[in-house]
């Protein structure tokens, strides 16, 4: 068995030094020796298409990234990608729908604190991965990592992933339902049996050179008392959160104005966590207004397959309703 190793930065890659946390070109290389000193690792190659802190992620080196595990797919049993934490769930995302489903496992891993640190779960999100993979525990894209509170390593498919809490290292599923579980004592695998996902209806997306921002797209979170924003002339697609109840505002005269004038210019509004089942009445304005819930798919993976189906030619109001990469039960 054969791996490669992009590295990306993040804090998985990065040194603190004085107040500041900043990527390190000699961290990685780190990584694999530290963790061989405690586990066997495979025989293995190493990629590295840009080096940055993820924050500052944008469609520039998601488009690197994509193109570096688009070249190296086929030479190897897997591919173990190291980001950092803060668009882990992003990145995560946009490779579930490059790729879909049927490719070799390709896992994404992190850190909370930079290697050196006590509390760093770098080594065993690591172990996770690679115990994975040659488990041959499941093909397409996944995230390794272990929260500080669980006993288990957790394995989320890359487009399951909700955002993470402020202030906290966590990590969670869609419904908190993860992929699987490694065991940090000996790598077994163990396939989560409450876990479910459609098999891929649609193709993976053929992106090349994705815009460095999504500026057709406008992202609205629900707030009391939100004014809404004008839709500036650059806007194609409107992606619109909800309260965890699925509801938001329909009726407020800000709400309103906006709605009608998505409406008015022929701009679809796609709604994020919304369950089946029975809704709260304001969700009976949604057709007037012309919102279209997209069911049971994490807002993040919502946002990255809006990004990815419209600049990839596909027919975007069908795609976004049919699963692709485990986004959907």
């Amino acid at each position: 068995m054969k791996l490669l190793f992009i590295f990306t930065g993040g804090t998985i890659g990065s040194t603190a030094n004085g107040e500041y946390i900043s990527v390190d070109a000699k961290k990685p290389y780190l990584l694999l020796k530290s963790y061989a000193e405690k586990h066997t690792l495979p025989d293995y190659d190493t990629a590295q298409p840009y080096t940055a802190l993820s924050e500052n992620l944008t469609g520039t080196e998601l488009s690197a990234l994509i193109a570096c595990v688009r070249e190296n797919l086929s030479k190897y049993d897997g591919i173990i990608i190291t980001h950092g934490t803060d668009t882990l769930q992003y990145t995560a995302a946009a490779l579930a729908y490059a790729f879909g489903n049927s490719t070799p496992p390709i896992v994404l891993v992190s850190s909370n604190h930079p290697l050196e640190h006590p509390n760093a779960n770098a080594i065993p999100n690591l172990f996770g991965a690679v115990s994975f993979i040659m488990a041959q525990g499941g093909s397409g894209v996944f995230v390794s990592y272990k929260n500080p509170a669980d006993t288990k390593i957790s394995i989320h498919r890359g487009a399951r992933l909700l955002a993470s809490e402020p202030f906290s290292d966590a990590f969670y599923s869609l419904k908190h339902q993860a992929y699987g579980y490694i065991d940090p004592t000996d790598g077994t695998f163990e396939r989560n049996p409450e876990y479910h996902e459609s098999a891929d209806k649609t193709e993976p997306f053929s992106v090349g050179e994705l815009s460095p921002c999504a500026e057709q797209i406008l992202r609205i979170s629900p707030c009391t008392g939100l004014a809404y924003p004008p839709i500036s002339a650059k806007i194609r697609y409107i992606l619109h959160e909800t309260y965890h109840s699925g509801t938001l505002n329909t009726v407020s005269p800000s709400a309103i104005s906006f709605f009608e004038e998505a409406k008015r210019r022929g701009i679809p509004i796609f709604a994020t966590g919304i369950s089946h089942g029975i809704s709260y009445e304001s969700t009976r304005y949604f057709d007037t207004f012309g919102i279209r819930p997209l069911g049971e798919i994490a807002p993040i993976a919502a946002y990255m397959k809006l990004w990815l189906a419209s600049e990839s030619g596909c027919d975007v109001q069908t795609v976004m309703g049919l699963s692709l990469g485990g986004d959907m039960g």
